[in-house]
C-alpha cells in the first residue's frame, strides 16, 4: 500500500511494507515538518503583486512555517494565495514590507494586513469557497476592535502607539462626559502651543492661552442654557458681527472706542443711518438739564424754555414773547443774488425775495403759482405808456411768470 500524507500539513504517512530500509530518511523528514508546522519561522521575500504560499507533500515548503516574516519589495498591494485550497492552515504574519498583505485561499473572504502591522489568521480550507479569517481582529485592545470594560484605573498615562497614531472614540461610537480636574489643561499641537483650562485657582473661569480662537463663517457662540443671546460672524449677509441679545457694558473704566467713526460714511449708526455729529457736537449737551417734554417740543418746533449758555440767554419764549435775532441771520453771500430777463421765475432750494418790471411798456399782469395754485398778481398802473413793476417774496418752489420781465431776485440763505 503506498504512503499518503496529511491533510494540512503534507506529513507522509508510510504505508504497509512500503519504505523498507528506508524509514529512518522520510521518518526524519515528517519531524522537520512537524517541527516546521509548530514553531518554525519563514521569512518570504515578496515582489511584485502577487505571491502563492505552497504546502507540498512530503517536502519541506513556504507554506509550512508557523510564522510568516513577510520581506521584499512589492509594486504594491500584493495578494498571497494559500495552496492547496483544501488544506486548514494557521499562521501568524508579521508583515515588514511597505505595502498591504492579502491572504485569499479561495472565493470566500480574505483578510489584509497593512504595512508594519501583524495579525493571527487562518484558512479554513473549503476548497474552491475558502475562506481567510483574522482571529487577532476579534481580540479585545485590537485596533478598530471595541472592547467593553466597565472601570479602565490608567496609574501614569495612556499613551498611543505612536504620535497622534490612535483616536479617543469615533464618529459612530462617541464618548460620553469628560471630566477634568481643577486646574488641569487639555493641549494641543505637537509642540502644546495652545491649551484649554479650567482655571479654579484663579478666577473660576475656562482658560485658552496660547493662540487664535477661530469661529468658522456663519457659526454661533451661544451664552445661557437656553442660548439666549449668542455671536456670529454674519458672512452670508454682510459680512458683520452679528450679536442676538442685549449688550451692556459694565460700570467703571470699560469704555467703547468706534474709531471709524468718520461723519460721512462709517462708524455709528442707529438702525443703518450714520450719526453725522462728532463727539464735540454731542458733548455740547453736557450737563443741559431739560426734561423729555421740553426736549421733545423742541424737536416739534414749539420752544417752552432756553437753556442758559452757549451763547443763548435764557428765559422762556412764549406767544407773548420777544425773539431777537442776529443781523447774520442770513447769509450774505454773492451767489444768493441773481438777475436776468425771462418770462418766468422759480424759486429753487431757497424762499427768493424778487423785484422787477415788464420789457415793455402797457398793461400787465403776472401770475404766482404757489403750492401748486396759481393767482393773478395785478400790477397795471392805468397808464399804457409806462413798464408795470411788482415785488413779491417767493417760498422755496414757488413760481412767478407773465410777459417778458427783468428781475433782480435775493435768495434767503439762513447765515
Amino acid at each position: 500500500m503506498p504512503s499518503t500524507y496529511t491533510d494540512n500539513g503534507g506529513i507522509e504517512k508510510i504505508g504497509l511494507g512500503e519504505k523498507a530500509g528506508a524509514w529512518g530518511t522520510t521518518t526524519n523528514n515528517n519531524f522537520d515538518i512537524i517541527d516546521r508546522l509548530t514553531n518554525g519561522v519563514g521569512a518570504i521575500t515578496l515582489s511584485g503583486t502577487t505571491h502563492t504560499l505552497t504546502t507540498s507533500d512530503g517536502s519541506l515548503s513556504d507554506g509550512m512555517f508557523k510564522v510568516l516574516v513577510l520581506g521584499g519589495s512589492p509594486s504594491g498591494t500584493n495578494t498571497i494565495t494559500i495552496s492547496p485550497n483544501d488544506a486548514d492552515k494557521l499562521y501568524f504574519v508579521q508583515n515588514g514590507t511597505s505595502q498591504t498583505a492579502t491572504f485569499t485561499q479561495g472565493s470566500g473572504a480574505n483578510v489584509s494586513i497593512a504595512a508594519g502591522e501583524a495579525a493571527i489568521i487562518f484558512a479554513d480550507g473549503a476548497g474552491s469557497g475558502a475562506a481567510v479569517t483574522d482571529l487577532s481582529a476579534l481580540f479585545p485592545l485590537k485596533s478598530g476592535v471595541a472592547a467593553s470594560f466597565t472601570t479602565i484605573t490608567a496609574g501614569t498615562s495612556i499613551l498611543p502607539d505612536t504620535s497622534g497614531g490612535a483616536d479617543i472614540g469615533s464618529a459612530s461610537a462617541e464618548f460620553g462626559d469628560i471630566y477634568i480636574a481643577d486646574d488641569k489643561k487639555i493641549k494641543f499641537g505637537s509642540d502644546q502651543d495652545i491649551s484649554v483650562e479650567y482655571d479654579e485657582d484663579g478666577t473660576d473661569s475656562l482658560l485658552i492661552s496660547g493662540g487664535d480662537v477661530t469661529i468658522a463663517d456663519d457659526k454661533k457662540l451661544f451664552f445661557g442654557t437656553d442660548k439666549d443671546v449668542s455671536i456670529e460672524y454674519d458672512e452670508d449677509g454682510n459680512n458683520t458681527m452679528l450679536i442676538t441679545g442685549d449688550v451692556v457694558f459694565a460700570d467703571g473704566s470699560t469704555s467703547v472706542d468706534i474709531k471709524s467713526h468718520d461723519l460721512s460714511a462709517n462708524g455709528l449708526k442707529l438702525d443703518g443711518t450714520l450719526v453725522t455729529a462728532s463727539a464735540a457736537e454731542i458733548n455740547k449737551l453736557d450737563g443741559v438739564t431739560r426734561t423729555t417734554s421740553q426736549i421733545n417740543s423742541a424737536r416739534d418746533g414749539t420752544v417752552t424754555s432756553v437753556a442758559t449758555g452757549s451763547g443763548l440767554t435764557g428765559g422762556t419764549i412764549t406767544s407773548s414773547g420777544t425773539l431777537s435775532l442776529k443781523n447774520s441771520f442770513l447769509d450774505n453771500t454773492s451767489s444768493a443774488i441773481s438777475s436776468g430777463t425771462t418770462t418766468s421765475f422759480t424759486a429753487s432750494t431757497y424762499p427768493t425775495f424778487i423785484s422787477g418790471c415788464s420789457v415793455s411798456a402797457g398793461s400787465f399782469t403776472f401770475t404766482v403759482a404757489v403750492g401748486g395754485s396759481g393767482h393773478t398778481l395785478n400790477m397795471t398802473d392805468g397808464d399804457s405808456g409806462t413798464r408795470d413793476t411788482f415785488a413779491t417774496l417767493l417760498p422755496a418752489g414757488a413760481t412767478i411768470s407773465g410777459s417778458s420781465f427783468q428781475f433782480v431776485a435775493v435768495q434767503l440763505r439762513p447765515g
